[in-house]
This record gives structure tokens, C-alpha cells and sequence, in this order.
């Protein structure tokens, strides 16, 4: 007797929505770096040990800053890495990070410690400090409030 093909119903339509979402996030996820993905996954663990709505909302953000984060090498050649980065973002990469140690250096602070400042991961503080990572500028927010200082000390073209 031949074998009848399964039919799978259709997704109700409020689901449609959810599961484009999904696939999306899970192509951001394959294109992070090793170390990121690690991070991301590290935060998930913590999402289902979060005490309460601050908590969760604090991992969530994090979460959404590693989502966000376009490494420098893959926002300008995503297919060839064997070629040279064009100097300006390289240069403007490294010197931000640069500027976050140095600034972070004279806190006082450990990169942990930035790190549980702005809710970032410390390995994702140190790749941006070594100018693997083009910050956001919403993650040079956080980190300049942490420090105290205004963003533009950070990167002198923010406005």
C-alpha cells in the first residue's frame, strides 16, 4: 500500500506572523559569531532564571544588543574576509574601542565590571575595545553612561 502524504494544516493567520519573525531571528543567529551565539545562548539562561520584570527586561536588552551588533567585517565584506576593511571604519572600529578602554581604564572598571553596568556581555565590551565589533549607537549610550562622560567622547561624530 502506498504511503499517503501527510497534510499539515495551515498556520492560523495571527501565527503567520510569528513564525516569519522566527525564521528571521534564527538567520541572525546563524550569522553571529561563535562568541556572540555563546553569549546569546548564556542569556537565554538567564531569561528563564529572571526574579522578576526589571530582571527579565535587563537580559532582554542584552539579548537585543547582541541581535542588533553587525561585526565590522561582516557589515562591510560579508562573503570575502580575505580582503583588506576599508580603512575608515576599521580606523573609526578601533578608534571608539580605543576610547571606550581608556575611558573605562580611568573608572576604574574591569570590562566585567562595565559589562554589568550596561548589560552587555564582557566579551562583547572586549571585541568592541579591540574594534571587532562597529558599535551602535545605542550600546555607546549605554557604555557612556556608565562611564559618566557624554557620548561624543566616546565618538566625536555622534550628535
Amino acid at each position: 500500500m502506498a504511503r499517503q502524504p501527510r497534510k499539515s494544516s495551515p498556520l492560523p493567520a495571527d501565527a503567520k506572523p510569528i513564525v516569519l519573525a522566527l525564521s528571521i531571528i534564527l538567520d541572525r543567529i546563524r550569522s553571529l559569531p561563535r562568541a556572540d551565539r555563546e553569549d546569546l545562548f548564556e542569556l537565554v539562561q538567564a531569561l528563564r532564571q529572571a526574579s522578576g520584570p526589571e530582571e527579565t527586561a535587563e537580559v532582554v536588552r542584552a539579548m537585543e544588543e547582541i541581535l542588533a551588533q553587525v561585526p565590522v567585517r561582516t557589515q562591510v565584506m560579508p562573503l570575502d574576509d580575505s580582503k583588506p576593511m576599508p580603512a575608515g571604519l576599521e580606523k573609526w572600529a578601533r578608534y571608539v574601542g580605543g576610547e571606550i578602554q581608556k575611558h573605562r581604564k580611568a573608572a576604574g572598571l574591569k570590562q566585567a565590571d562595565l559589562a554589568k553596568m550596561t548589560g552587555l556581555t564582557q566579551s562583547h565590551i572586549s571585541r568592541l575595545e579591540n574594534g571587532e565589533h562597529s558599535a551602535t549607537h545605542v550600546t555607546l549610550e549605554k557604555i557612556a553612561k556608565a562611564l559618566g562622560i557624554e557620548v561624543r567622547q566616546l565618538d566625536p561624530s555622534a550628535d
